[in-house]
């Protein structure tokens, strides 16, 4: 499935035509890129049942859910300086990717602004243990016109793979899109300097292809909050790698279900306390457990 939007979607079948469908019921609901069965003979065509998802990319808040996309290689998370991205958000994609078993790149766009980028590259310093640990890729783009950097080595990690970009609004996501894939024309908007944030360009995760359908890009909407109310605490712990590596080096935490809070006894907080792992790692873990898990 390429799109939806509202109770209709776009389908791709194996002959590479497109068409418009309708699904019904509340039980059917499909992500970009899910793989659907069609009735054709009806007009409009009918979504009548969702394949089995390898995996599934979900945010969820207290009372709703929202599927971002299906069947996913990797994620391309894109941060900037300009406006200043979200450490929260970005420590909660990477625990919802890491729950489905998605790898990663963190894209940081808009290098062309040298006191912006180097102010991201000090937030990113704190993740750069668990990039490691999970085995995400760093990469430094600029998708400004005349002056592209990174563009072709982040298109060599997309290719034959499917990668769903992400990440919160006035990122610069749709121009980097934009510059990856010459013609799509997504919209760009400029960001509002009243709220120093980004204005939304996208409604719903659409699927584009970089080639001939062996390699796709999902872009999605961009967001402010990312919520993990579909997590466990060790689901959540599994974008923090260092945890589990902290507790090898200083011995198990006291307690078999230590939280790694305020628990006497956390071999996390000591190991923290002594400098080898990031302050402010802790304090996002702390923030995001407290807010996602009853």
């Amino acid at each position: 499935m390429l799109s939806h939007h509202g109770r209709q979607a776009w389908v791709l079948d194996g002959a590479g035509a497109r068409h418009l469908c309708v699904f019904k019921g509340r039980g059917l609901t499909p992500f970009a890129n899910d793989q659907v069965m069609v009735d054709l003979s009806s007009s409009p065509a009918v979504i009548t049942d969702i394949l089995p998802r390898r995996n599934q990319l979900i945010r969820s808040e207290v009372r709703r859910s929202k599927g971002l996309a299906a069947n996913i290689d990797q994620a391309v998370v894109v941060v900037s300086g300009s406006p200043p991205f979200s450490d929260e958000l970005l420590a909660r994609i990477m625990s919802a990717c890491a729950a489905a078993d998605i790898a990663g790149i963190v894209a940081l766009n808009k290098t062309d602004l040298v006191t912006a980028t180097q102010q991201a590259e000090h937030q990113l310093d704190a993740f750069r243990a668990a990039f490691n640990d999970l085995g995400w890729q760093l990469m430094p783009v600029c998708a400004q016109p005349g002056h592209p950097i990174g563009i072709d080595l982040l298109k060599t990690a997309l290719t034959g793979k499917t990668s769903v970009f992400i990440g919160q609004s006035g990122m610069g996501k749709s121009s980097l899109l934009n510059a990856l894939i010459p013609g799509i024309n997504l919209q760009t908007r400029e960001i509002s300097q009243a709220l120093n944030t980004g204005k939304h360009t996208t409604t719903a995760g659409q699927m584009l292809f970089l080639d001939q359908h062996q390699s796709a890009v999902i872009d999605t909407p961009g967001f402010q909050l990312y919520g993990l109310h579909h997590l466990s605490a060790h689901e959540i712990a599994l974008g923090f790698p260092e945890w589990q590596r902290a507790q090898e080096a200083y011995g198990r935490c006291r307690y078999f279900n230590c939280r790694h809070l305020e628990e006497p006894g956390c071999s996390v907080q000591a190991a923290v306390a002594k400098g080898d792992y990031s302050a402010r790692r802790l304090a996002l873990w702390r923030t995001i457990l407290q807010n996602s898990v009853d």
